[in-house]
């Protein structure tokens, strides 16, 4: 007899296909409400589709290697920087070797200051950019960032060594990673063009301050009369070689090409579909950058790169995985009409056996159009509102104490026969009357408040009990007590409150207790 299955959440029975979708531990879900299928002590697994078999990894680590893998990333997060900054210090340090060599002071200053700036450089990029995304384990935004960044850290001596160990493993990270695992060959193509694309321009300028400190140290200023173009600045000879012409015309070229590349980043950015002419502007720019020292490189790749993309791009909506939280991808499952039920059915199986009385729900205004006033006379409203209704609750439980001491002194009033009388004897025993404690009359005597101040407030301690007597006191206190310090400066760090209003925030602070203090703050905190 085949097994029948029921959905916990609406009681639906599942049909005979999805049923053996079940028994296969293949998660399906309800055709009736859209909850998928839950069974105790069962994991199901999602449905294969030939996209998820054609696009899925060939390498998955555990979890267990996993983690390894993402501690030694971490680890050598910390240490990446080291070669790059103590070159960099020796570099900047070494220009003091012109006190001892004053007849090549300017080639010793153009050496050592060349050298410091392109390991300030890299360094800039690493600690600012790529080392927090490692901290915080964002390594999908970075697919390919430490990779090429190592790369050209490796140009200043081999320094950049550590950077390209860490790129490799986070390359082989993401590409193992559980939790890609669903994810399409399109959308690494989409990581490692993000990549590029915040990459290229910074590597093109880095670059061409290396090539710059490569052709000061080959000396193409230095030229022969053959190769030299002699113009007359009036009665000086100006002697130009034609190196340096086509030197600093490339230059100038490339830098014009990063340029151009920086400026079409935000829109390569938003893309998630490519057509072959974005890859075709993009090629254009990475060449014109290439023939100066293969200055634009990553944008000749980027674009290479984007060429495939726009080749190869699905049909259909393409969302990409963000880096908090990556989305496992659950297919649909075929599964044939859902089942029309009728109102009156619905309503029936929907309607709970007792009646819920829910809170009126109070109207706010969107927080994008609500400003500081209105916030403050909706706030206001509500505490009235709070008012009112302690106001109706006090009311109510005198009520309640009258008639239970009316009952109660109902013999006792029986000689009494004048209605005035029996009123004043009601009145008299109604009223509890109570002895102050050392410690509260200790509270009210250090109170900075006037002496009738004080002796009102005994008269009103005086009829009530214990736990009342506490209470009171202790409002009042707080009352009376100065405002800590600490709310006043989290009230003046509210980002949308006019310094104006900060004196009235202030002053209604005096008439709530600690906790409604703390309650009022944290409200303005979150809706200010």
């Amino acid at each position: 007899m085949a097994k029948i299955y029921i959905c916990r959440e609406c009681g639906y029975e599942f049909p005979t296909e999805l049923s053996a979708l079940i028994e296969q531990n293949i998660q399906v879900y309800c055709e009736k409400c859209g909850s998928p299928f839950v069974l105790e002590g069962v994991k199901f697994k999602p449905a294969e589709t030939p996209v998820t078999r054609k696009f899925r990894p060939s390498i998955v680590i555990s979890e267990k290697d996993s983690s390894k893998l993402d501690n030694i990333i971490q680890s050598l997060n910390k240490i990446s920087f080291l070669p790059i900054f103590i070159v960099t210090i020796i570099s900047f340090g070494l220009t003091a070797l012109i006190a001892f060599n004053l007849e090549n002071w300017i080639s010793i200053l153009i050496n050592q200051l060349f050298l410091g700036f392109i390991g300030l450089f890299l360094l800039i990029y690493d600690r600012a950019y790529i080392a927090p995304r490692i901290k915080e384990k964002k390594y999908n935004e970075i697919f390919l960032d430490s990779f090429c960044w190592g790369i050209l850290g490796c140009i200043l001596y081999g320094t950049g060594v550590i950077i390209l160990i860490n790129g490799i493993l986070i390359f082989i990270y993401v590409v193992t990673d559980r939790r890609n695992k669903d994810l399409k060959v399109y959308h690494y193509g989409l990581l490692a063009k993000n990549s590029l694309n915040y990459l290229s321009t910074k590597a093109g300028f880095l670059i061409i301050l290396i090539a710059i400190y490569t052709a000061y140290l080959d000396k193409i200023y230095i030229g022969t009369h053959d190769y030299e173009i002699i113009t007359k600045l009036g009665d000086t000879t100006i002697r130009i070689p034609v190196m340096v012409i086509i030197f600093l015309s490339l230059l100038l070229i490339a830098i014009i090409a990063l340029i151009l590349d920086n400026r079409s980043k935000s829109d390569i950015k938003s893309k998630l579909k490519f057509e072959l002419g974005d890859s075709i502007k993009l090629f254009i720019i990475g060449v014109l950058g290439t023939i100066f020292y293969a200055s634009g490189i990553f944008i000749l790749l980027k674009a290479i790169l984007i060429f495939f993309l726009s080749v190869g791009k699905p049909s259909g909506e393409i969302q990409m995985p963000s880096t908090e939280e990556r989305p496992v991808y659950s297919p649909p499952v075929h599964i044939r009409d859902k089942p029309q039920l009728t109102l009156d059915e619905d309503i029936e199986k929907k309607e709970p056996k007792e009646p819920i009385i829910e809170p009126t729900p109070i109207t706010t205004i969107p927080k994008e159009k609500e400003t500081v006033t209105e916030k403050q006379i909706r706030i206001k409203e509500e505490l009235s509102k709070v008012e009112e209704l302690e106001e109706i609750l006090v009311k109510e439980d005198k009520e309640r104490k009258e008639e239970e001491i009316e009952l109660r002194l109902h013999e006792s009033l029986l000689p009494v026969k004048d209605e005035k009388d029996k009123k004043l004897v009601k009145e008299y025993f109604s009223k509890i009357f109570a002895v102050l404690s050392k410690d509260l009359r200790q509270q009210i005597s250090n109170l900075k408040i006037s002496k009738k101040e004080k002796r009102e407030l005994l008269e009103e301690l005086a009829f009530l009990n214990k736990e009342e007597q506490v209470k009171y006191v202790e409002a009042i206190v707080d009352l009376y007590k100065e405002i800590p310090k600490k709310l006043i400066e989290r009230i003046r760090k509210l980002p949308n409150v006019k310094p104006k209003y900060i004196n009235n925030l202030i002053d209604q602070l005096k008439f709530m207790d600690a906790q409604e203090r703390i309650k009022f703050v944290q409200f303005l905190e979150e809706n200010a």
